[in-house]
């Protein structure tokens, strides 16, 4: 269970601001933290996040303060259910999310790795459609072998994505803070379009960029939480960290430096209230983690564009043969499907999606698949959906059986169990691991030279999975390889969904 943590007021400063500060020399401005935000209509059966949730408390703050900087720490184009089904001759591919924030009101947005899940053309489109600022400090685009600037292309004109940026804001008596952003991704999507520069080179020369032209510093970065914690401590001239990629809520000082982030999917938010005196350059920050569920109300207009997001998504599932509202007789459940669970022990929810591929398998021994197909920020608990199925997999991808010795077997499971906390820790049936370290196989030790039949989901067979490259079609070692025709209506498990429905349907749990 994620706890949520409400900061009290003036509880945790970075800097304090003088007692005898003259309120004419006093800017407040308030900074509203998203971070890996995929679904427009909101998790948990709708009851908590989403984006008409995001406009209310946005519209909440900037009634308490028009000096409101809204931003989005990245990832929200991919990935996602709609995101992959084809309306209007084209996959969805983010329309729905630029749209989305748009009518919200998002100000400024960093690049994450998700953002590159989509290939070149594609992603100038969703760039071209935002009507918000971008800032990256450490990306650029591969185009006609040339390294360049990312581009938003408007009414024929080329804007590049700039490598920092500065807003100003003032109070009645016309004081200002100039508030310098800057803003490093990580390099986990290394797509061919894409360069990545280094993210302490590249922050240190924006903030030598900024250097004698802003009075707050904010980097908007999307890295892992080793990172942000190192850029902290390199780098004590940036005030705050607004981070991403890890989706649960986090705040860590670095000595005057904070770092935060918060749940993904906007299941929370940070609300960071900066109080800047113009004239001693001292400042005071208040951090609140705020929960965004029922109490908050939808805003009525954003609502509008979720619902018609929402009728087209489910018109499509239904041409595709499923039915995304119906419930799945059976047992309730109560597996533990999050994210945060799938890539770090095993899984309940992980179990049963191997037992049922290994029901459509004669003879096979065991089933495997990497944590990272699943994609679900909550549990999932009493009944199951279609939906459920469908939104935990937007990727689909098959499922096939492969002969392999037990030597390989080992080392496989050996390098899922390295993979902790990432999309390559492996989820299993059939198998199990004695606190000596044995591996087993129903029961009994894996043997090194006996051959043994596994299920594997389509991606693990590419060999793209962290540092199981060995697991590909070409591997000599891999025998009998056997996956479905694409085009064979008739196989469910060409779809894994389909697979995992079925089995449900049959009483599976």
């Amino acid at each position: 269970m994620k706890r949520f943590i409400i900061l009290i007021p003036l509880l945790f400063l970075a800097c304090s601001v003088s007692k005898k500060t003259n309120l004419k020399n006093q800017v407040n401005f308030t900074v509203l933290q998203f971070n890996d935000f995929y679904e427009i209509s909101g998790i948990e059966n709708g009851t908590a996040g989403g984006a008409a949730r995001m406009s209310t408390l946005r519209t909440k703050l900037i009634q308490e303060n028009p000096n409101l900087l809204t931003v989005l720490a990245g990832d929200f184009l991919s990935p996602s259910l709609i995101g992959t089904l084809v309306h209007d001759g084209e996959k969805i591919r983010g329309r729905q999310m630029i749209e989305a924030l748009n009518e919200i009101g998002i100000d400024l947005v960093g690049f994450g790795n998700h953002e590159f899940d989509y290939d070149q053309s594609t992603l100038q489109k969703r760039l071209n459609e935002s009507k918000f600022d971008w800032v990256s400090s450490n990306i650029n685009e591969i185009k006609n072998n040339q390294k360049a600037r990312f581009k938003i292309s408007n009414n024929g004109i080329d804007t590049e994505i700039p490598t920092n940026r500065v807003y100003n804001y003032s109070n009645p008596n016309g004081t200002k803070v100039r508030v310098g952003i800057v803003s490093p991704c990580l390099d986990a999507n290394k797509v061919k379009y894409v360069s990545y520069e280094d993210i302490f080179e590249s922050t240190q020369r924006e903030l030598e960029n900024l250097k004698g032209k802003v009075d707050f510093v904010i980097c908007l970065s999307h890295l892992n939480k080793e990172q942000d914690l190192k850029l902290g401590k390199r780098f004590p001239e940036i005030n705050l960290i607004l981070g991403g990629h890890e989706h649960e809520n986090m705040l860590f000082d670095i000595g005057k430096t904070r770092m935060t982030k918060a749940d993904a999917n906007a299941k929370s938010a940070y609300v960071h209230r900066i109080q800047y005196d113009g004239k001693t350059k001292d400042y005071s920050l208040r951090s609140e983690l705020v929960e965004i569920n029922s109490s908050i109300a939808q805003d009525e207009r954003i609502l509008k564009i979720v619902n018609r997001w929402k009728e087209i998504e489910n018109r499509i599932i239904r041409n595709l043969g499923f039915d995304p509202e119906e419930i799945i007789p059976g047992d309730v459940v109560q597996y533990n499907s999050a994210e945060t669970s799938m890539r770090n022990v095993p899984s309940n929810f992980g179990e049963m999606i191997c037992k049922a591929m290994i029901k459509t398998c004669n003879g096979c021994d065991a089933a495997i698949i990497n944590s990272g197909i699943s994609r679900l920020e909550d549990d999932i608990k009493g009944t199951i959906s279609q939906y459920d199925i469908l939104k935990v997999f937007p990727y689909a991808g098959s499922v096939g059986e492969v002969e392999l010795n037990g030597s390989i077997l080992i080392k496989i499971l050996n390098v899922g169990l390295d993979n902790k906390g990432k999309g390559g820790y492996l989820q299993w049936s059939g198998i199990s691991k004695l606190k000596e370290g044995n591996w087993l196989i129903n029961g009994k030790n894996i043997e090194p030279d006996k051959s043994y039949k596994i299920m594997l989901n389509e991606y693990l067979m590419t060999g793209q999975e962290r540092g199981l490259d060995f697991i590909n079609k070409s591997n000599p070692e891999l025998r009998n390889i056997n996956f479905p025709d694409p085009k064979d209506s008739n196989n469910i498990r060409k779809d894994i969904r389909m697979v995992i429905i079925d089995y449900l349907k049959k009483g599976g749990r």
